[in-house]
């Protein structure tokens, strides 16, 4: 008798979730089959086929396992498009990482190599440019083949790009600083353009130079994509010599008016639509003050450093504490430390702070106190919705925003749902607009 089970349906029923098109599995001595909920046939029969990977939204990104002469392999059951043979996979939104010794491979949804070289860490830089790390060096790759486009390392990624823009083609022009002291142009099409070409480029059709781009591989996104408040360019920085010959900072606008006069030894506007500035005094000490140069946070902290698009952790000899530049406030509750290592999209969620032998979950926007962890060594790692996936032991398990363990932590692997995470993305970078 067949055996009708919804793929992975039981764990997808724990968490409340209910994916836009269901896969059903047919089981049979003959091997597993999968359809659809209407019944139509989509893959099978293979030993062991069950979905390995489920995208709540338009099942783009979904994938089947399955044993074929006695090798594991992966297909996209959308697009029903096999992918290389002979790896285990990982999945990142639409990439998959071919797992083998000392990194991955890189593979695109329809099958083919984004990256067809063995990487540490990759970056993505538009649908037909991606960076990979191989050792200490970064590459640039055609997404659309995997082969490489520069044979030139790059020392620090995004750090060594600059970027032009195009109003009249709508496209970027790519100046690349290689690491053996070489500049290379290449387009949004991933064509590699000759320095006359490339000057020509950008004289016909008025291509103009903008900022550089920063990312490290996650998967992996700029800080500045997800910490949606930059500088502002309302302001601008400016300095004077006083009399023993130091270097002062202070602010105008940029119709030359005098915000800040310079007073201090280093001096930063906080972000988009706020008042304030962080800065350094004689005592290289930092403090707060707004546009009014009125002191906020007294000049007694040793570092500051950004905690989400709007927090900011303050740091002394005594602890940590946060300021939010959105409400202007400090906030009394001091940490021990807090962690800002997490993945940026986390961290502009979700982090960690500590007191005493204590573990707390806060939220970095608005700088609360969540909930205690219920051990010291436990981890929020990522979110889903309304859900934290929760490490503990080494193992993995999810809880509700008020500490409840909704799944007990005994699971290898949690996926947090990627496409709900690109939909946070362009939630918070609407800030900006």
């Amino acid at each position: 008798m067949k055996k009708f089970i919804l793929g992975l349906a039981i764990a997808l029923a724990a968490c409340n979730i209910t994916s836009a098109k269901e896969y059903i599995t047919l089981e049979s001595p003959a091997g597993n089959t999968i359809v659809d909920e209407k019944g139509t046939w989509i893959l099978g029969p293979y030993n062991n086929l069950h979905v390995e990977y489920i995208d709540e939204y338009n099942n783009k990104y979904v994938y089947g396992s399955f044993y074929e002469n006695g090798q594991k392999r992966y297909v996209n059951l959308v697009e029903l498009a096999y992918l290389p043979a002979g790896y285990e996979y990982q999945f990142d939104y639409d990439l998959a990482k071919a797992l083998t010794n000392g990194g991955f491979k890189l593979v695109n949804s329809n099958g083919t190599y984004a990256i067809n070289d063995v990487v540490n860490q990759y970056s993505t830089i538009n649908k037909n440019l991606i960076l990979g790390k191989k050792g200490d060096y970064w590459y640039l790759y055609n997404q659309n083949n995997g082969t490489q486009i520069l044979t030139n390392p790059i020392t620090n990624g995004w750090d060594n790009i600059e970027f032009y823009w195009s109003k009249n083609d709508k496209k970027n022009l790519f100046e690349i600083h290689t690491a053996d002291g070489l500049i290379k142009y290449v387009t949004d099409e991933g064509i590699l353009l000759s320095e006359s070409e490339a000057l020509n480029l950008i004289h016909t059709n008025n291509y103009e130079k903008s900022t550089t781009g920063e990312g490290t591989g996650y998967g992996d996104f700029s800080s500045e994509k997800f910490f949606s408040r930059s500088p502002s360019n309302e302001y601008v920085l400016f300095t004077e010599i006083d009399k023993k010959g130091n270097t002062l900072y202070g602010m105008r606008t940029n119709e030359n008016t005098l915000v800040i006069p310079a007073v201090y030894t280093s001096i930063k506007h906080l972000g988009k639509k706020f008042d304030y500035f962080v800065a350094t005094d004689k005592n290289r000490k930092y403090g707060i003050i707004d546009s009014l140069n009125k002191t906020v946070v007294p000049f007694e902290f040793d570092s500051y450093e950004r905690l989400s698009d709007r927090s900011f952790v303050l740091k002394h000899s005594k602890g940590v504490q946060i300021f939010n530049a959105d409400l202007g406030i400090l906030y009394n509750d001091g940490y021990d430390s807090i962690d800002t290592s997490k993945p940026n999209y986390v961290l502009n969620k979700v982090t960690t702070a500590t007191k005493g032998q204590r573990k707390y979950v806060i939220n970095t926007n608005s700088g609360y106190g969540l909930f205690q962890l219920p051990n010291y060594d436990d981890d929020i790692t990522s979110f889903y919705k309304d859900l934290f996936v929760y490490k503990s032991n080494g193992k993995y398990g999810l809880m509700d925003y008020e500490g409840n363990i909704i799944i007990e932590p005994k699971f290898d692997k949690v996926t947090i749902d990627e496409p709900e995470l690109a939909e946070y993305i362009k939630t918070i970078e609407s800030y900006d607009k």
